[in-house]
């Protein structure tokens, strides 16, 4: 997930007069710690949601914490913006109750929030951190970036030789692809691969598709053995009309966004 930490401008607001005077027993807020510390954003781009959290300390300046909200305005600060409450409940994002971090995840349509983004904004978005402290209201402005850096492949498993056998046999075995991304492996949405035959040509001319849907259908060589694993998988054949030499596979995977990652080189020799 696109998580973006920032320490940013604090802007302290007080009810009334502020009084300039020496009192003994009397805290200067300025000089205690920001009371919200670690900020996250992320667009959830795989599930379409927007995802927000911070660190709050329970109480600032002698008063307790009352609320804590992220006014947001998505890419336009111009327009009318988004008030989304954030909890620390254990519930609507947030993960554990009582850990004096307080988050919310919304769904980015138009039925939850007005600003909403695309996976093609290249767009800085920008939010407050409003918390409040009776009197006392701590606000942080953000900016953060959604652009996304896109999938990658962290592991193949495949054998490296097959024989090739006679008649109308074939010779079955498997290949598992290992995908991640940095909004987490769900984000990816596709799996495929290009494979090279020993004169250079590619088999089937199109891409091969792998798949992590938990399926197999032996007919089709399909093959995955849980779904939503992140881990994409099908069945590899290799027959009597398959040339001898060597084969060169080029995976690749594809995101939410349309990102696709770099090719991942393996080899198989088949005698």
């Amino acid at each position: 997930m696109d998580k973006v930490y920032f320490s940013a401008m604090r802007i302290w607001v007080t009810a009334g007069f502020l009084l300039f005077l020496f009192s003994c027993g009397k805290t200067d807020p300025s000089a205690e710690s920001d009371p919200v510390t670690d900020i996250t954003f992320s667009y959830v781009q795989s599930a379409n949601k927007l995802y927000f959290s911070a660190e709050c300390a329970s109480s600032y300046s002698g008063s307790s914490l009352d609320s804590v909200n992220v006014i947001w305005s998505g890419t336009d600060t111009t327009g009318l913006a988004d008030t989304l409450r954030l909890y620390d409940t254990g519930l609507n994002g947030d993960i554990i109750a009582d850990d004096d971090i307080y988050a919310v995840k919304v769904s980015n349509d138009t039925t939850s929030i007005r600003n909403t983004v695309s996976v093609s904004d290249t767009h800085s978005v920008y939010f407050w951190v409003r918390a409040g402290y009776g009197s006392h209201l701590d606000m942080t402005k953000i900016s953060a970036s959604i652009s996304n850096s896109g999938p990658s492949i962290t592991a193949v498993s495949m054998p490296d030789s097959i024989k090739r056998l006679g008649g109308d046999s074939l010779a079955v075995s498997i290949m598992v692809v290992t995908a991640d991304d940095p909004d987490g492996f769900e984000d990816v949405k596709s799996c495929y691969l290009m494979f090279q035959k020993p004169d250079g040509s590619y088999s089937s001319g199109s891409p091969i598709s792998l798949y992590d849907d938990g399926l197999s259908n032996p007919v089709s060589y399909l093959w995955d053995e849980t779904a939503n694993d992140g881990k994409f998988s099908r069945y590899i054949t290799i027959g009597s009309t398959n040339p001898l030499g060597n084969y060169n596979a080029y995976f690749y995977v594809r995101d939410y966004a349309g990102n696709e990652s770099s090719a991942y080189h393996k080899s198989l020799v088949v005698y």
